[in-house]
């Protein structure tokens, strides 16, 4: 994994205190290049010291799942984390949500409150590269316009590409 200084956001509290770092770390999967997978962009929010270890935990869980196809970056500011996951279906990263329920109750019984998390999804092609600013990019579509063919959620999904 390399790590890159990046500018963060200017609307972002921390982006006034601290220098943002983008860790990349290079997925492969092992499909068919024509093959469709759902883009994962999750940017969890929260308290900075408890944030680090409820991110780390579900990024080594994920790592763990044979559904995850592999992570593509890792976003860090300190109380706002972002995570860009390949995931072969939504069934298989609704399971990985579901299952890691208990480290966020971990998180609440430790804060006193839930993290805040943003998660965009979009179908990409396997061996297509995902970059940050298009997560960003999506996150900011599903946001203000809402769910639809470039950018929804688990609850409104939208069909893998035929």
């Amino acid at each position: 994994m390399r790590s890159l200084p990046v500018q963060p956001a200017a609307d972002h509290p921390s982006a006034r205190t601290k220098a943002a770092r983008i860790l990349f770390s290079p997925a492969e999967p092992t499909l068919p290049a024509h093959r469709a997978v759902l883009v994962e962009a999750r940017t969890v929010t929260g308290e900075r010291h408890h944030l680090q270890a409820l991110v780390g935990a579900l990024r080594e869980q994920a790592k763990d799942r044979s559904g995850q196809l592999g992570e593509v970056h890792f976003f860090d500011q300190g109380d706002r984390m972002r995570v860009v996951n390949l995931w072969r279906s939504p069934a298989d990263l609704r399971s990985f949500v579901e299952e890691t329920h208990r480290e966020v109750l971990a998180y609440r019984a430790a804060v006193g409150g839930f993290p805040t998390v943003e998660r965009a999804l979009w179908w990409s092609t396997a061996g297509t590269a995902v970059t940050a600013a298009e997560a960003e990019e999506r996150a900011g579509q599903l946001r203000a316009r809402g769910p639809g063919p470039r950018a929804f959620t688990l609850g409104s999904p939208v069909p893998a590409p035929a």
